[in-house]
């Protein structure tokens, strides 16, 4: 493994607390439908972001000019960001998907970056002319650029792109001090400084996280400090939700470089506080006007925060080693973060609602045109996020350890090819339960599966022998030494679950998931392009879109606009009877063919109610379910898809009076 030959090299002995370890990137690629979700984005967004919007994201670690936002004001850190997750996200995407033309494209901007750094070690997009202020965005945006380099470097071995990183890194050691440090944005500066310790051992690195990290406790204005983290209870609307996600992952990085149980119990107690109290059962962080907010059907989620949280589970999975980052990255990836997307790759929603039957220009409760979908917006921060989200999860698919055994971490098709280890995957998941392993390589290593908390038993076999090994307490079973041409197959039993959701205004509605899917009642869509914001001019074949939903005739009262009743309805308006069980839902698998977020390979059918006085008052805002209870008319026969084939839809239901 690459990290282990560094450290022959070095002749120096790194610590690293991880109870697990990540493979290097590259190690893992997309197969399947994966596959081509990431081909669809390398033909969409993912390829073609620095073209659409060059001077956000193409340009500031190259030529260094600052970015003009909705002021006047030039903001060299918000390029910094921008560009620097866009290009660390398409690293990723480039090398978990095995693309030489990617990996050209990703070549030749690292290229380009790492010649500009001063002599005196500073990479980043400000001058040594500049007096720019925002001192914090400098570290911010630089931290994001120097992750994609030291990605770059786990990929390709490239000694000249670590030395790169270590100078930056010693520069703001040496230079980033005193009043220089801000209470936030700065801090996240330690994420770069551990993964370049990780390669150099460089123990100055170190002490200046820890120094930062504890200025941050004193000065702890936004309440994201490790102390913060140890404390009960979250501040809704102050703690920025994106901001959250990559703050917690600070404490424990610096775990694994430290040992201190302290770093690493904050980050855990944080996580599992925000997904307890401000997390939609699809794995969504509720970002109301993108600040922290509680559960409620509309309760809107900020694309980053996918991203960001999915970042802070995947770090959290190896340095903690249990298994409970593993369902919340799939919890996310399968259902909210699939839910926001354009299936087509050319596209986002920048903030998105579980109940959600409008994504116009007015449809959303915070700003006026964050909820079309778009493949850019003023500030571009949720595009990249979006392509970063995608090689990131293939590369959180398997992790090792100190003895080179394999931990199956998140299930999904892929193939494992490292040193004298190859493995591929072969699953439907999440739409089938069973996952296959085809071991191609192997020595002896020990394959541990991941038990998703949701599966109700399951059935492991090897070579067609069925095992009685039982769940560890990190949340895994063993399936023994593999070696080559060993087949391993494990079926998960997926059980139905009727939830009542525990909202702050005491609506309670319905929903139902089944194994690591949540299922929505799709809203028939109508795309309308338009040529966007004058801010981001778009070329020929790039739109946003208003996307609306398919009318059917119907008698409906339309309060919003007062215009007594209308002739005309969705589809959404129905009720769920509280006493609805899952015996009460059929399960229908489906053969189809074509991509998988288009063509839903699974379906739920049950019973529900029209609801006729329910209405939507748009354009304020997607659809509430007001009151704790709906009075009814006829019974209807319904058909739930998974959350992620939609963009329109109805994920938590009122009850039937």
């Amino acid at each position: 493994m690459l990290e282990q030959k560094i450290r022959r090299d070095a002749k120096m002995k790194i610590k690293n607390y991880s109870k697990l370890l990540a493979f290097p990137l590259g190690s893992i690629t997309a197969q399947g439908f994966l596959r081509e979700q990431l081909l669809r984005s390398k033909e969409g967004m993912g390829g073609h972001l620095g073209e659409l919007e060059p001077e956000m994201i193409a340009l500031p670690f190259v030529d260094r000019k600052y970015v003009k936002l909705w002021g006047d004001g030039d903001q060299a850190g918000w390029g910094a960001e921008i560009s620097g997750n866009y290009w660390s996200g398409l690293i990723e995407l480039a090398f978990s998907l095995g693309d030489e033309e990617l990996i050209k494209k990703v070549t030749d901007w690292v290229n380009a970056v790492i010649k500009k750094q001063r002599e005196d070690g500073y990479l980043g997009t400000y001058t040594q002319e500049n007096d720019n202020p925002f001192e914090d965005y400098n570290a911010w945006g630089t931290a994001c650029g120097m992750r994609g380099l030291l990605f770059f470097y786990e990929a390709t071995g490239r000694k000249d792109v670590l030395d790169a990183v270590h100078r930056c890194m010693l520069w703001f050691c040496d230079n980033w001090a005193g009043d220089k440090k801000t209470s936030y944005s700065g801090v996240v500066i330690i994420e770069p400084m551990v993964l370049c310790y990780r390669y150099t051992g460089d123990e100055r690195l170190i002490k200046f996280a820890e120094e930062y990290s504890d200025f941050l406790c004193e000065h702890d204005i936004f309440h994201v400090s490790y102390k913060s983290f140890l404390k009960d209870g979250l501040i809704f609307n102050s703690e920025h939700t994106a901001g959250m996600g990559t703050h917690s992952r600070l404490p424990a990085l610096l775990y694994t470089a430290t040992g201190n149980k302290e770093y690493l119990r904050a980050s855990e107690k944080i996580l599992n506080r925000v997904h307890k109290k401000a997390t939609h059962i699809t794995g969504s962080p509720v970002s109301i006007n993108e600040y922290l907010g509680p559960v409620y059907s509309t309760a809107e989620t900020e694309y980053c925060a996918y991203t960001v949280f999915s970042q802070t589970n995947y770090y959290l999975s190896y340095i903690s080693g249990k298994s409970l980052y593993g369902d919340r990255l799939e919890e996310t990836f399968y259902n909210g973060a699939q839910g926001a997307r354009k299936k087509d790759e050319k596209a986002i929603a920048y903030l998105s609602a579980p109940n959600q039957i409008y994504a116009t220009k007015h449809s959303s409760s915070a700003y006026w045109d964050m909820q079309v979908y778009a493949p850019c917006y003023p500030v571009a921060c949720c595009p990249v996020n979006a392509v970063a989200l995608l090689g990131l999860f293939v590369r959180s698919m398997f992790l090792t350890d100190k003895k080179d055994n394999v931990y199956a971490n998140v299930y999904g098709p892929c193939r494992l090819n490292r040193g004298d280890i190859e493995i591929e995957e072969l699953t439907e998941y999440p739409f089938r339960e069973k996952v296959s392993f085809r071991v191609k390589r192997a020595n002896n290593n020990t394959l541990f599966l991941r038990v998703p908390a949701w599966s109700d038993g399951f059935t492991l076999t090897k070579n067609d022998a069925i095992s009685d090994e039982k769940v560890n307490k990190d949340g895994f079973v063993s399936a023994g030494k593999v070696n080559s041409g060993d087949v391993i197959d494990i079926v998960f039993n997926a059980k139905t679950e009727v939830l009542r959701i525990k909202d702050d205004f005491g609506k309670r509605p319905l929903a139902i998931r089944r194994g690591a899917l949540v299922y929505s009642l799709h809203i028939p869509e109508r795309w309308n392009a338009y040529e966007g914001s004058p801010n981001t001019p778009l070329p020929e074949g790039w739109s946003w879109f208003n996307v609306e939903p398919i009318f059917e005739e119907a008698d409906c009262p339309d309060y919003h606009e007062r215009l007594g009743r209308r002739k005309e309805k969705t589809c959404w308006n129905v009720a769920l009877s509280e006493k609805l069980s899952p015996d009460d839902i059929t399960v229908e698998q489906c053969d189809c063919e074509g991509y998988v977020w288009e063509n839903p390979r699974i379906k739920l059918r049950l019973k529900g109610y029209r609801a006729p006085f329910l209405c939507a008052p748009y354009p304020a805002r997607t659809f509430e379910p007001f009151g704790k209870k709906q009075i009814t008319s006829e019974e209807l026969d319904l058909t739930l898809v998974p959350y992620g084939c939609t963009n329109l839809r109805i994920t938590y239901f009122p009850v039937k009076k």
